[in-house]
């Protein structure tokens, strides 16, 4: 069942707006002919220039139009005729900002909230992905790259939200997706020409495809930030980002909000006003001990919202200098080394064999059932 579902997926359900809870939405026609449904009925076929409102009352929706009242019902779908079909979903109760959407929508009530589903082809979203997580002014060589970043997640995780109804949402922990890709076609064009490819270990297991926007020079094992380790997943020595934005940074802390930390994740009754906290960090590390002191790198970058773990420590006595490498957690593929990468003629290949170990570009429709098993 599994495997066959995951065969034959040509479009993927993804939740929009879902941290919103809304209870009121307009949708437009923006481009195309789109039929409205409800369960097996058609409740009329729209053009471009169609607008309605969706309301929220009890268990079940209200539709209207400019003009009439349409009807109340449990589900209600936009179903796009063509495959050319663009809507524009603006949130009313709450009011967001408006975002496009390629293909269908789903509506339905889920609790004390609306439902918003995009049914999508799914190399329409991963182009949609690649834009919100990468831009739209790289080489093409990146976005196949990162296309099938982008899908190998995809199929891994299809049945994240399956209790909920829906594969993936719009939200960060699943993957960005901010509605239809906007600028190049580029784009779009690069995910097609990849369609089907994931990534699998030496097991044909499909992998864990992370990426981030900049490694500093040097990505970092799973086990140094996360978890646990794993084999696919090792410290790469990353020359092309070194000139990129987001390698170098510096920051300041007050040694008094320093200290204050240091206190706090350490269980005993030291005064460490006169330690000195200078340190360097030359290599990525999970910890580092200073005086005695075992420092967690992820922990100082999320406590004080720093761009890395990889950074070293001036303490000045009146204040801590912080200068850093990178942007993102360090783990698998870095953005800007891999746009770097593809500018100087590297090929997608290339690019996703210098950042994963030992692993094969392969079609999931060939993997067997078990090749699937989710994080």
């Amino acid at each position: 069942m599994f495997a066959a579902n995951i065969c034959m997926a040509q479009s993927i359900n993804i939740a929009i707006f879902n941290d919103k809870k809304i209870n009121s939405i307009a949708v437009n026609i923006k481009q195309g002919r789109y039929r409205i449904k409800s369960g097996n009925e058609t409740l009329g076929e729209y053009k471009k220039g169609s607008i309605f409102h969706i309301s929220r009352f009890g268990t079940e929706l209200e539709i209207r139009d400019k003009r009439n009242f349409i009807g109340n019902f449990k589900k209600i779908e936009f179903v796009s005729v063509s495959d050319e079909g663009v809507l524009n979903a603006k949130p009313i109760n709450p009011i967001s900002e408006a975002r496009e959407y390629d293909d269908n929508l789903i509506l339905s009530c889920a609790e004390k909230e609306l439902q918003i589903i995009n049914k999508i082809d799914m190399e329409k979203y991963i182009a949609s992905v690649i834009e919100a997580e990468g831009g739209n002014s790289a080489p093409d060589e990146y976005y196949k790259a990162q296309a099938i970043l982008i899908r190998t997640f995809t199929i891994k995780n299809m049945y994240k939200h399956a209790e909920e109804g829906f594969n993936l949402c719009d939200g960060v922990h699943c993957q960005a997706y901010k509605g239809r890709l906007t600028q190049h076609n580029s784009i779009l064009t690069a995910a097609r020409s990849t369609a089907g490819k994931v990534i699998t270990d030496n097991e044909s297991v499909i992998i864990m495809s992370p990426f981030h926007s900049n490694c500093g020079g040097e990505t970092c094992t799973a086990g140094q930030y996360w978890q646990k380790d794993l084999p696919y997943l090792q410290s790469v020595k990353d020359p092309f980002c070194l000139k990129s934005s987001y390698a170098v940074w510096t920051t300041t802390i007050e040694r008094k909000t320093w200290i204050n930390y240091i206190n706090n994740s350490v269980s005993n009754n030291v005064n460490y006003q006169n330690y000195n906290f200078t340190f360097q960090m030359p290599h990525r590390t999970k910890f580092i001990i200073i005086n005695g002191i075992e420092l967690n790198m992820r922990s100082i970058r999320e406590y004080f919202h720093l761009k890395s773990a990889f950074f070293s420590v001036k303490d000045t006595g009146k204040e801590i200098l912080i200068t850093g490498k990178g942007y993102g957690h360090g783990i698998g593929m870095c953005q800007q080394g891999a746009m770097e990468m593809a500018r100087v003629g590297y090929t997608w290949l290339d690019i996703i064999h210098f950042y994963f170990r030992d692993v094969q570009v392969v079609d999931y429709k060939d993997l067997e059932l078990h090749r699937f098993q989710p994080e």
